[in-house]
């Protein structure tokens, strides 16, 4: 098991039950040297340290987020604040990005078109 999926294993109780975890990423503090998990669901982005701590947290609608290379920062910014992870490794940071680029596009768009739809048909 990886570094990232013992972090979520310890954070997940912050989830509620109707959430999809659909990306994650591991950093450390901005100004400190503790470790914090940032998880993106389907209906916010949550950071929460590895110690219990209160998570902070944004919706995802009209959210972004953007990796800068120097000190390898994420970015997330939203109307109600901005969570910022350094030290995330680029791909995971990259994912988060394409995924809060999607979901802004299809909010703006307005439209579910290009969504792919799973259909269940019983035998």
């Amino acid at each position: 098991m990886s570094r990232i999926d013992r972090a979520v294993q310890r954070v997940r109780h912050h989830l509620a039950d109707d959430e999809v975890l659909l990306a994650c990423a591991l950093g450390l503090e901005i100004d400190g040297r503790r470790r914090q998990v940032l998880m993106l669901t389907d209906k916010r982005a949550i950071r929460v340290g590895l110690r219990g701590e209160h998570p902070d947290e944004l919706p995802v609608e009209g959210a972004g987020a953007r990796f800068d290379e120097v000190g390898d920062v994420l970015t997330i910014t939203g109307t109600a604040g901005r969570l910022e992870l350094r030290d995330v490794e680029r791909g995971a940071a990259e994912r988060i990005e394409r995924l809060l680029g999607r979901h802004r596009s299809r909010l703006l768009a307005g439209t579910t078109q290009d969504l792919h739809h799973i259909r269940i048909v019983s035998a």
